[in-house]
């Protein structure tokens, strides 16, 4: 009978013991087996707007001192769905815009009409300010969408101007928004170490203005003579890519003075592609 007694009474005692919780026991967490991909925010589902395309174009002046100014423009039309980066491009260019000094950039949507009027607002700029030892004012814009990346969009811009002095003024600008936000991207935003990434970029910068290697871009003892701060070689954020290589251009002034123009150079992708953390 005792026997018994102390098996039934084990018995308890260790279906007591399996059911009680131990008290110092850590309590483990799952491992959350999260991808990059879902640490990343999803790319916005493809909307399919309309693109608009079209130009338009102006005359200013009187007589034999005229000038024609014009617009090559490209947008999505505002149906009220469209993607944070489609959103993006067209706000850009609508602040690209001429306004007369003092007014505000519109809160409605980009259109055609809005178009035209800031070319016929600048077309009565133009008239108010001719001069007769000045020509007659003038500008030119011409916008371009590559939306085929992935992450991001680029929209390339190509413009002119005169508004008096002695030169107009000229260029190429390219800007990058990101798909997901409709954030403006800038070069830290596609290299992952930038003073790397200087390093090499300084050599074909080197190469293409005729610059030996072991010379400072700085050094004023040839005929060439760039301005970087601290004298120390550095890209600007005004590139685009071809496939094959990474343009970068830098605008007249920017770098060197206004004759020697705008000046631009590549850099092959498959040397730099263990920087690029965007393309």
């Amino acid at each position: 009978m005792k026997n018994l007694t102390l098996v039934l009474l084990g018995a308890c005692l260790s279906l007591f013991s399996c059911q009680t919780p131990v008290q110092n026991q850590k309590e483990v967490k799952p491992v959350p087996t999260s991808t990059n991909k879902a640490l990343k925010k999803e790319l916005p589902d493809e909307n399919v707007a309309k693109l608009m395309k079209g130009s338009y174009s102006i005359v200013a002046g009187k007589g034999e001192d005229t000038s024609t100014s014009y617009i090559s423009y490209v947008f999505y039309e505002d149906n009220g769905q469209l993607n944070v980066w489609q959103s993006a491009i067209n706000d850009f260019i609508k602040k690209s815009l001429f306004r007369k000094e003092g007014v505000p950039v519109s809160k409605d949507p980009l259109t055609v009409k809005m178009i035209e009027k800031s070319m016929n607002d600048f077309k009565r700029y133009a008239n108010r300010n001719n001069f007769e030892d000045e020509m007659t004012y003038s500008m030119s814009e011409e916008y371009v969408i590559d939306d085929a990346h992935k992450e991001f969009v680029t929209l390339t811009a190509i413009s002119s101007s005169y508004e008096g002095g002695a030169h107009g003024n000229y260029g190429t600008g390219y800007y990058h928004f990101d798909k997901r936000s409709g954030k403006e991207l800038t070069l830290t935003d596609f290299i992952s170490d930038i003073k790397q990434f200087n390093r090499i970029a300084e050599k074909y910068f080197k190469k293409s203005q005729g610059i030996p290697a072991n010379v400072s871009v700085s050094s004023k003892d040839y005929s060439f003579d760039f301005w970087f701060e601290n004298d120390q070689f550095a890209c600007n954020d005004n590139f685009s890519f071809d496939g094959k290589s990474m343009h970068f251009m830098y605008m007249p002034y920017e770098i060197s003075n206004y004759a020697v123009g705008i000046i631009e150079f590549s850099i092959p992708l498959n040397k730099i592609d263990h920087l690029l953390k965007l393309y």
